[in-house]
């Protein structure tokens, strides 16, 4: 068990007995998405260290599961399998299902404690189907959350980061905390399957450069045109290969990015889990992406990493040394997703040339 360190005090004075007390069986509620979920971890070495001897789970969709599964300071991951439909009334009754499901499930746990990082409706209603006593959110959180909260906890609108608003939530438990480094678990299996990868494509030995193309949100895309040649320029100039990741879905992409290219990369998209794409990672000189769960995991392994942003909150990003950000100064930026514009102007603005001076450093 972990020992209270100076990054994490309980509330001092006669009340601290009883502000720890009723923190013995805690619920972290962060359902998504991969790297909000990340944003989120610093959470649980938080409470194990202000709460060495507590019963702390985490409540997580199975897409973003591998992001929690393995982390050194949790009990238990429960992970929500949110079942879909063909239609309208079947995705309905199967979210209610599986929903009742859950509530099952929490309630077997008995927690006294709940947290909901998330601040959505599906994550407030989670909290509430826990059943534990202190049900503990943000009270700007959206979509009528607050109403399933019986404690609520006012932000500061100068938070630095995501992390730093997240681990502020529990001075509502007298913890105060600013170690916002993320975790991200990888196991040996992965780190195994990354040495194959890489040795199947000759690129051990090699200069790499990890590229992360692909998001959900499409105005937060960079050019098809901008990777392509970013790739040429890195083999050109450095000598480094380019290795594309991303889920099956991000197949296509990749392969339009390479066959743009001279020096083709090698796509690892759609051929990898999250944690063995996180072991590729780690194996990296340096990672370039958008706004997109990989690049979080980058930044939580540690590694160089440079981020092109527009459309996205950028700006509460954590702030490190190896993390570079590449981005435009446009007075509608970010617009979230709301974009004004029918071409990601922010985005396009960003040249293969700044991507290619801010990675730099770290080929030379």
């Amino acid at each position: 068990m972990h020992e209270l360190s100076a990054e994490v005090r309980s509330a001092a004075g006669s009340n601290e007995q009883e502000r720890f007390a009723g923190a013995d069986r805690i619920l972290i509620v962060k359902l998504s998405a991969i790297g909000d979920v990340l944003m989120a971890t610093p959470v649980a070495k938080a409470l194990r260290k202000a709460f060495p001897q507590s019963y702390i789970a985490w409540v997580v969709e199975k897409k973003a599961a591998d992001i929690v599964i393995g982390n050194p300071y949790l009990d238990e991951v429960i992970i929500w399998e949110r079942t879909r439909g063909n239609n309208a009334l079947s995705k309905m009754l199967n979210f209610a299902r599986g929903l009742w499901r859950l509530r099952k499930e929490l309630r077997s746990r008995d927690f006294d404690v709940c947290l909901d990082l998330q601040g959505l409706l599906r994550s407030a209603i989670v909290c509430w189907l826990s059943g534990a006593s202190r049900r503990i959110g943000f009270a700007d959180g959206a979509e009528g959350s607050v109403l399933f909260y019986n404690e609520r906890f006012e932000p500061v609108d100068d938070t630095p980061s995501a992390q730093q608003r997240n681990l502020d939530l529990l001075q509502k438990l007298g913890v105060t905390c600013n170690d916002t480094e993320m975790y991200m678990p990888l196991t040996e299996a992965d780190r195994s399957f990354a040495e194959r990868f890489l040795k199947m494509h000759g690129l051990i030995g090699r200069r790499i450069v990890a590229f992360c193309p692909a998001t959900t949100w499409a105005n937060k895309h960079w050019t098809v045109e901008g990777w392509s040649a970013l790739a040429d320029i890195l083999a050109d100039k450095h000598g480094a290969c380019s290795v594309i990741l991303g889920s099956s879905a991000d197949i296509p992409l990749a392969e339009e990015i390479a066959r743009r290219c001279r020096v083709r990369p090698v796509i690892a998209a759609g051929h990898t889990s999250l944690k063995q794409a996180g072991a590729i990672i780690e194996k990296c000189d340096a990672v370039v992406g958008v706004d997109t769960g990989l690049l979080h995991m980058a930044v939580a392994l540690d590694k160089p990493t440079v981020g092109l942003f527009g459309a996205s909150a950028w700006r509460c990003f954590p702030r490190k040394d190896n993390f570079v950000w590449v981005a435009k100064d446009f007075p509608c930026s970010p617009c979230l997703r709301h974009p004004t514009c029918k071409n990601t102007d922010c985005m396009r603005a960003i040249t293969p040339e700044d991507v290619e001076q801010a990675v730099r450093p770290w080929l030379r």
